[in-house]
């Protein structure tokens, strides 16, 4: 008996706490779906905004994202991008024969550090840091991902995310190496 009565308040408080929740709620999740741009040319002159030679990327929807928010202040996100590697563009300082697939799948945790600074509350900046595993056809490597974003938020749940991150590899004898990954998604705050 007692333990029906210890049952019976666990599951009111819960039940209380629930109402509660859904009255007051908070959007807890971001979702984002957009392109991304591989620079890969492990260039040491500075030049990382030239396209023409360095960037790869598709023409279509590459990255999706899923972003769960555990505070104002720090969130944990997975991504999934894809992309292809072109045989005209330098690589790790060459070239390949042929266009080479890319699969990008990374575990980030961001830090939301402009309500502190900036009280435009459409702007929040974030930085970025976490853990990826990159595939490029038959040659996988993990990396160190490192970077900073902001979201822009045209309405309170619809915005837009600008996203550039470094990943780092673990090992150094792959295509692809330590590359740079920016990204572009429309951000949806449910």
């Amino acid at each position: 008996m007692k333990n029906l009565v210890v049952l019976f308040l666990l599951f009111s408080t819960f039940a209380v706490v629930a109402q509660d929740n859904s009255t007051n709620a908070k959007p807890q999740w971001i979702i984002g779906f957009g392109a991304n741009i591989i620079d890969n040319t492990a260039s040491k002159t500075g030049n990382y905004f030239n396209p023409s030679e360095q960037w790869n990327y598709l023409p279509t929807v590459s990255r999706i994202s899923v972003e769960r928010l555990m505070s104002e202040q720090f969130s944990l996100e997975g991504s999934l991008g894809i992309n292809q590697l072109s045989s005209n563009k330098i690589h790790n300082g060459g070239t390949i024969d042929e266009n080479q697939n890319y699969l990008g799948f990374d575990i980030n945790g961001k830090f939301y550090f402009g309500k502190k600074f900036i009280k435009y509350e459409a702007f929040d900046p974030y930085l970025v840091a976490g853990f990826g595993l990159n595939k490029v056809d038959d040659n996988a490597n993990q990396t160190y991902n490192l970077g900073l974003g902001f979201n822009f938020w045209f309405k309170p749940n619809f915005g837009l995310r600008i996203q550039s991150s470094g990943k780092y590899a673990f090992v150094q004898n792959t295509l692809l190496n330590n590359h740079i990954q920016h990204s572009a998604e429309l951000v949806f705050k449910f």
